[in-house]
């Protein structure tokens, strides 16, 4: 990422810790210095405290009064809730969105998906562009569901979840093809086939789930194993 790029300095800084988090350029609980970071990126201190505070409501950073800021660490636990709760609440809002569908969401859909395909296809790789577009397909297919606090508490979740899903999708599980589950589901939803979409969703955040399991504890990370509830 260019050391200068469009927008305000605060936004700027914000795009640049969340990249740097999300690629392991700054890995899992590596402490923040502001002074240090800001001599990095060429960068004045005041948008990178904004930038903290702003990953930390989207569980990138962690923040406390003892020890300051530090890049959140991966945790199987906060993983597991994280999709259990998407299992619980997400089918349930896409089963409620497609039986509101038109022709204008279908339309969004695809525009969507779209737009997750081109980030996924572009060189060089930028992992905000993939997250932030797989983020916006998973919102366009709730767009219709009739309930706001339900479409606010999945968003909510799936932006917390979203460092785990690119974990997941670096050591994505065998015989699975991310692109084409995005595919699929994209096509059920379109055509109207509610069953099948919720199918879908559910296998697709499930095996999320346990590929990042696999990852997290390949790599020895000292965690309590729970066993996946599935919705």
């Amino acid at each position: 990422m260019a050391d200068h790029a469009p927008g305000t300095r605060a936004d700027w800084a914000h795009q640049r810790l969340k990249a740097a988090i999300l690629t392991g350029e700054l890995a899992p609980g590596t402490k923040l210095v502001v002074e240090d970071l800001a001599q990095r990126w060429a960068v004045s201190p005041t948008p990178l405290r904004e930038a903290f505070q702003r990953l930390g409501g989207h569980g990138l950073v962690e923040l406390t009064s003892q020890r300051g800021a530090r890049v959140a660490p991966f945790s199987l636990n906060e993983a597991a809730d994280l999709y259990e709760l998407r299992l619980l609440l997400e089918p349930r809002a896409l089963r409620a969105s497609l039986g509101a569908t038109d022709d204008g969401h279908k339309s969004e859909i695809l525009a969507a998906h779209a737009r997750l395909e081109a980030a996924m296809a572009a060189v060089p790789i930028d992992p905000v562009a993939i997250s932030d577009a797989h983020i916006g397909f998973h919102a366009a297919l709730l767009a219709r569901c009739p309930s706001a606090w339900m479409r606010r508490m999945v968003g909510l979740l799936a932006e917390h979840a979203q460092r785990y899903q690119l974990l997941g999708a670096q050591q994505y599980r065998r015989g699975s093809d991310p692109v084409r589950e995005h595919a699929a589901l994209r096509d059920a939803a379109v055509r109207g086939q509610v069953d099948r979409a919720v199918d879908l969703l559910e296998k697709h955040l499930d095996g999320t789930l346990r590929a990042v399991r696999a990852t997290i504890e390949a790599a020895g990370a000292p965690t309590a194993r729970r066993k996946h509830r599935k919705a």
